[in-house]
C-alpha cells in the first residue's frame, strides 16, 4: 500500500511538471521573454547628463580605445550591433577589439535607463542612428 501511495505521488508531481512546463508553452515562453524585456523611452537630456557625469572621461576624446564622440566611423561600427547588445555591454562590461568598456561605464549609480539614454545621446552626437533590432 505504501508503495502505491508513493508511486501516485511521484506520478502526480511528474504530471504537474509536464503540465506546468509542457504543452503550448513555445508561444507563451516567447511572450514571457518579450514581456520581460525592459522597454525604454529615449531621454536625450538625461543621456547628456549621464555622458557629462561619467562617459565623457573616455568618450570625449577616445581614451583607452573608447569611441570618441566625434568618431562617426567607429559609432557606425558600434551601431551595427543591436541596442540590446550595446546596453548589456555597457551594463556588465565588455572587452572588445579596441579595449575595455568597464561595468556601467564606471557610473555605478546609473540605471539601465541612464545607460540607454547615454548611448543614444552619444550616437546622436556622432550622427549615427541606433539599431533597435
Amino acid at each position: 500500500m505504501k508503495k502505491v501511495v508513493v508511486l501516485l505521488m511521484v506520478l502526480g508531481l511528474a504530471m504537474a511538471l509536464v503540465i506546468g512546463c509542457g504543452g503550448k508553452s513555445g508561444d507563451n515562453a516567447e511572450k514571457s521573454q518579450e514581456a520581460a524585456k525592459p522597454q525604454f523611452t529615449v531621454n536625450l537630456s538625461n543621456g547628456e547628463a549621464v555622458f557629462n557625469k561619467a562617459c565623457i572621461a573616455c568618450h570625449q576624446t577616445g581614451v583607452a580605445g573608447a569611441a570618441a564622440i566625434t568618431d562617426k566611423a567607429r559609432w557606425e561600427e558600434i551601431a551595427a550591433k543591436p541596442m540590446s547588445t550595446l546596453l548589456e555591454h555597457a551594463w556588465k562590461g565588455y572587452t572588445g577589439k579596441y579595449g575595455v568598456m568597464p561595468e556601467k561605464g564606471t557610473c555605478m549609480d546609473c540605471s539601465k535607463q541612464d545607460l540607454y539614454d547615454a548611448i543614444h545621446y552619444m550616437m546622436n552626437k556622432a550622427g549615427v542612428t541606433p539599431n533597435e533590432g
